[in-house]
């Protein structure tokens, strides 16, 4: 029965008690919105002497706040509170990504810190913010205190999505949006990540259009346990075309970025790259009727 037994949960009220809780505890495991542990099945039966240390009880986390330049999303915000408190002021492509988001109950649990810190798989969240230039602030645990830092959220992972921040204990407490976005944004999610990780794919694009001119490009593309692409020869390449692109250079590019795709992730399979590089080209033609219209 020993093994079996309830864990100890603290809540924390503030950021001042989650600190005080971190120097009482070597390895507390954070709690957001729970989606991810309790998806796993070796979640259970729990270690007898785990802390779990549940962040819902601290408001400072729970704020969306606008300036001038920017928006700040606290970490404890669920993807339905942000939808909702963020109709008139979210890009298109992270309103799409989230409302990819199909169950109303997910919606409600899943939290945006929990999301970009799922240790093993990049999802629909993630794979938006990667274009948007988005900010994490991420407090690591360090010496008895918490310092502070702001590190793109496309560098927080490694090529295959995992997390890369590396076994000092951390918390992500905000997310960072500039309000300067591409007047050309698309968010594609093509199967069930959780149900069919071998062939779903999740594909984010923006740009922005100059006149006859491509500037700003930024692409992502994710396949959840798999890969996690980024590719910034691709997006320079873009940005020096003008529009329309001849369909011969669409074809040539579309093939381009599969073929490359398929050299850095030797994990995912021909299909997704298919797939990705379909989705790809779809953009590039959109691009085109838009510019002729």
């Amino acid at each position: 029965m020993e093994a079996t037994r309830s864990p100890m949960i603290h809540q924390p009220r503030t950021l001042g008690e989650l600190s005080l809780l971190f120097q009482r505890i070597e390895h507390p495991l954070l709690w957001a919105g729970g989606t991810y542990l309790m998806s796993r099945s070796d979640f259970y039966p729990f270690p007898s002497k785990a802390q779990i240390v549940d962040l819902g009880r601290i408001e400072e986390l729970k704020r969306i706040s606008r300036t001038d330049r920017h928006i700040d999303i606290g970490a404890m915000v669920t993807t339905s509170s942000l939808l909702s408190a963020g109709k008139l002021v979210l890009p298109s492509i992270l309103k799409s990504a989230l409302g990819s988001i199909i169950s109303h109950i997910t919606r409600r649990q899943i939290t945006i810190g929990g999301s970009v810190c799922e240790p093993e798989s990049r999802m629909a969240f993630s794979t938006a913010l990667a274009v948007l230039d988005a900010q994490a602030e991420i407090r690591k645990w360090d010496e008895g205190r918490f310092t502070a830092a702001w590190i793109p959220v496309n560098r927080l992972y490694d090529k295959r999505g995992a997390l890369l921040l590396g076994k000092t204990p951390f918390v992500l407490t905000k997310i960072r949006l500039g309000l300067e976005w591409g007047d050309f944004q698309r968010f594609v999610l093509i199967d069930n990540p959780i149900r069919t990780p071998d062939t779903a794919i999740l594909v984010a694009f923006q740009a922005t259009r100059n006149q006859t001119a491509l500037t700003k490009v930024r692409f992502s593309a994710s396949f959840p346990k798999r890969a996690f692409h980024l590719s910034p020869e691709l997006e320079n390449q873009l940005s020096l075309l003008n529009l329309p692109i001849h369909p011969d250079r669409v074809n040539t590019i579309s093939y381009e970025m599969a073929h490359d795709l398929m050299n850095r992730h030797e994990s995912i399979t021909e299909f997704q790259a298919e797939r990705t590089r379909r989705v790809f080209e779809s953009f590039l033609h959109e691009l085109n009727i838009q510019t002729l219209s």
